[in-house]
Order: C-alpha cells, then structure tokens, then sequence
C-alpha cells in the first residue's frame, strides 16, 4: 500500500492487481469496494449483503469481513488510514464508533454497511468509475508528498462519500436515530486502548491495563487478540511509536524528551526500537518532515 503522506496513506487497486482475498480476515485501515461488473456477497459483521454492478461497500477498521471476488468481475478496492480519511479527527479508530455522524458524516457508510446496501444505477455507476480512475492515476504518477496530488485524492474519495450520502443519506441517518450502529469494538477493549493512550509515558502492564478495562488480564488478552489480531505489547508499541512520529514531526521537542514522554525511556533505547519499527532514526524520520515542508513552501 502507498504511504502518501507518512502516517496518512492511501492505495487503490482493481481486478488486475489486487491481492488475492481468499478468507475472512481484518485490517486496521478503511476500506472502500466499489463493484462495477459481476456478482457475489460481502461477509461482514456476521450479515451476508449483495453484491451486484453498481454497489459500493464500505469496510471499517478491524472488522473481520471478507468479498470473495469473481473471475468475470470488475472492482475497484480503495484502502484509506484514519489519518487520509479523518485528518482533523485526532481520536483513535477504535473511538469512531462514538462521533456522531455530524462531526464526521464520512462514517456514515461505514458504520451502516451491515446493514444497508448502497447501490447505484448505470449512469451513477459508470461515474463513481471515473472517479475511481482518477484516483489511481494520481496515486500512481504523482509522489507520495505532492500536496496536490493529495488534495485531489481526497476530493474524489469524498466526493463518492457524498455521492452515497446524497442517494442513500436517509436510510444512514434513520439507522442512527434507530441506534442501529455495528458494536465493532467491546466496550472492554475501547476502555483498554484510552488507559493505553492516556498513560503512554508510564510503564504500562497487561495487569493495569485489565483493572482499568474492568476485566481480567486473561480475558482482556483474549479479547484484543480476537478485536485486533494484536497483543497488549504489540498495541502499546505502535501507539506510542504513532505519538513519537506525530511530537517528532509537529513539535520542536528533543528526540529525548519525546522518548521519554512516549515511555521508551532512554534516548539510546527509543532511537533503537524507533528505528527498528519505523527504518529510520528519530532525527532523519523529523528532518524528512522538516524538507517536504521546505519543498511545499518554496512551490
């Protein structure tokens, strides 16, 4: 998948190249099928829906779902993190569940897709193809820093958003006043991942983590393996590896203070693990940030 922006990244494949997608399985970005020729069924949050040419389908982060794709078909599959979809939205994807449409109303096909069909006629059709298109022709001829290239990007993505909104906004926003949402996430894992995001600078045990999520620490173990296919440890990681990129990137803060205020300690310790997890040292990942700033301000 194309990093377009860092922490922010965007990637859109058809049926000529896209991997193959064989089982049930999860993944902890957005995900958008747009199906333009043939039939088959989307798998997702234990509901079976059709799908047929003209519909487009809509994959939180997480979810176990699964599209079994056809040898005549045409699609397109579009992957978005929270960062490229929500930039202004500074929550963790497992806090979505509780924005309302208002603030975020790009959820809305998202969080209903179990439960509606978002289905288009021909001509509809053929122009969410287009958009389709023009999203990968940016993605593939522009580098993945061209503030343009971004800009249209996400007017395309938003403008299929809209598109839905526009011919199936009704039903979205009757699922909400019915409090039809999909509980994606158990409330004990929601409760883990803000003690884990609010506590990043102390030493954070599986044990704590439980008390505060009001659960055992076998049980909460259990649940985060089966929401998120990762561990405590592995989720700690990358929160506080997310953190460090954001202070490194935004702040003038040293390379040892934001180590410590991210929990890795020692400065000789965040640099190590920071590097092995991210491929760059905290100094080279910020000074990439500091010249596509240069870069952008010169153009």
């Amino acid at each position: 998948m194309a990093a377009r922006a860092q922490s922010a990244y965007f990637g859109i494949h058809d049926q000529s190249n896209c991997l193959p997608n064989p089982v049930p399985h999860r993944h902890e970005y957005f995900q958008i099928y747009v199906n333009t020729l043939g039939e088959t069924t989307h798998y997702i949050g234990g509901q079976q829906r059709p799908i047929r040419p003209g519909t487009v389908s809509f994959v939180l982060p997480f979810l176990v779902h699964y599209i079994p794709n056809v040898a005549d078909g045409k699609f397109h599959v579009i992957n978005i993190s929270k960062e490229y979809l929500l930039p202004s939205l500074n929550l963790d994807v497992f806090e979505l569940s509780e924005v309302p449409l208002a603030r975020a109303p790009e959820l809305g096909p998202f969080r209903f897709q179990h439960c509606l069909d978002f289905q288009f006629d021909e001509l509809d059709t053929e122009y969410l193809q287009e958009l389709c298109e023009r999203m990968a022709q940016e993605s593939q001829q522009s580098p993945s820093d061209d503030t343009a290239s971004n800009l249209l990007i996400r007017s395309h993505l938003l403008n299929l958003i809209g598109m839905v909104w526009r011919r199936h906004g009704d039903k979205i926003r009757l699922c909400e006043s019915n409090g039809m949402l999909l509980q994606s996430y158990k409330q004990s894992v929601l409760r883990c991942i803000r003690y884990i995001t609010q506590n990043l600078s102390r030493e954070l045990t599986l044990g704590d983590a439980a008390q505060a999520s009001h659960v055992s620490a076998t049980h909460l173990a259990h649940l985060l393996k089966s929401e998120t296919g990762k561990t405590f440890l592995e989720i700690v990681t990358e929160r506080r590896i997310e953190r460090a990129k954001t202070l490194l990137a935004f702040t003038s803060a040293s390379a040892a203070e934001i180590g410590q205020s991210t929990g890795f300690g020692e400065p000789n310790n965040f640099a190590r693990r920071f590097r092995q997890i991210v491929g760059s040292t905290p100094l080279a990942y910020r000074r990439q940030f500091q010249d596509v700033g240069a870069r952008t301000w010169v153009e």
